[in-house]
């Protein structure tokens, strides 16, 4: 049944031309996008901490756990269970590893819907619908990069609606979890349990990840997954949430970094520190790749970095910029 809606829509996609296709191959990748990115991190930096550390928490834990899911299920992609299914080759190209459960669906909804949760939230404490058009923007964003990952045929109807839950439940539990340390006093410290909890759960799941069999098949001697692949994505989301866990307690415990800026130096402070990103990015992948190893190590230290950079680090320098020019005023 699955495939017989894929085949369905691989028809549509086709009668409807290049022009449909380009469009859902640019909405497909809203969740990596640098501009999506870059929201986050203005959210986090300039406009709401709590509401960014939000995203940031929901996004890493839910990549984390979707991609625990993927290593564990190991499920091969629509073109690869049935030949008939012919995906555009830029869509193809992106899709790589296993399928089940879709990584951007997940990713979607880990970022747009922790923001219109947040925003909705905000409404109802306000008890006013000032955000509302943005909550059904941030909805139509999630439903469309879903549908995007069908059209293109590179998932099943079951991957993305698995995906939708996986990225909802991980919204819920990172709620509970940041209003549940929010209700501790100081002498509790919920957060270091929190973040102790969550370290040995990565360093638990990665050993999982290393030591477990995966399938080995091939067409053509080509190999159909490899599961060094796999492995990678895996140590990149792990790196990704340790560096949230472990920023946020140092951004909590010491650095205090706060929004209240003007709106000049908040639109400096934004660009800055994408700038920092894109520089960590680039460095990494030039200098620290070729440096290292073992490649489970660079992804993992790659998006450690970047992440304890948006959490952590960055806050840290414009913290004492923003504290020297009050003090010279």
């Amino acid at each position: 049944m699955d495939i017989t809606y894929l085949l369905w829509l691989q028809n549509l996609r086709l009668s409807l031309g290049k022009g449909t296709e380009n469009f859902f191959s640019f909405i497909t990748d809203i969740p990596f996008n640098p501009l999506t990115v870059l929201l986050i991190c203005t959210i986090y930096w300039c406009l709401e901490k709590r509401m960014g550390l939000f995203i940031l928490f929901s996004q890493s834990i839910g990549t984390f756990v979707n991609n625990i899911i993927k290593n564990c299920v190991c499920a091969y992609r629509p073109w690869i269970r049935d030949r008939r299914i012919n995906p555009p080759p830029r869509a193809q190209a992106g899709a790589t590893g296993y399928s089940f459960p879709s990584g951007h669906t997940q990713a979607v909804v880990g970022e747009f819907g922790t923001l219109g949760y947040a925003l909705c939230r905000k409404d109802m404490e306000q008890k006013n619908h000032r955000w509302l058009w943005a909550v059904i923007l941030c909805a139509a964003v999630i439903l469309i990069v879903a549908f995007s990952r069908n059209f293109l045929s590179v998932h099943t109807p079951q991957d993305v609606l698995v995906a939708l839950c996986v990225g909802a439940l991980f919204v819920w539990i990172s709620d509970l979890i940041l209003r549940w340390e929010a209700r501790g006093t100081e002498g509790k410290k919920r957060d270091v349990l929190i973040v102790l909890s969550g370290t040995v759960i990565i360093a638990s799941a990665s050993a999982f990840v290393l030591l477990k069999n995966y399938p080995v098949n091939y067409i053509n001697g080509n190999i159909v997954v490899d599961p060094a692949d796999m492995k990678n994505d895996f140590f990149g989301g792990a790196g990704s949430f340790c560096a949230v866990l472990w920023g946020w307690l140092i951004e909590k415990r010491w650095i205090k970094f706060s929004t209240e800026c003007s709106a000049g130096l908040k639109i400096l402070r934004g660009l800055a520190g994408a700038l920092g990103v894109a520089i960590i990015f680039v460095l990494t992948s030039l200098l620290l790749k070729p440096a290292m190893h073992s490649l489970y190590a660079y992804y993992f230290i790659k998006y450690f970095m970047l992440y304890i950079w948006v959490t952590a680090a960055y806050p840290a320098v414009f913290s004492i910029i923003h504290k020297k020019i009050r003090k010279d005023e």
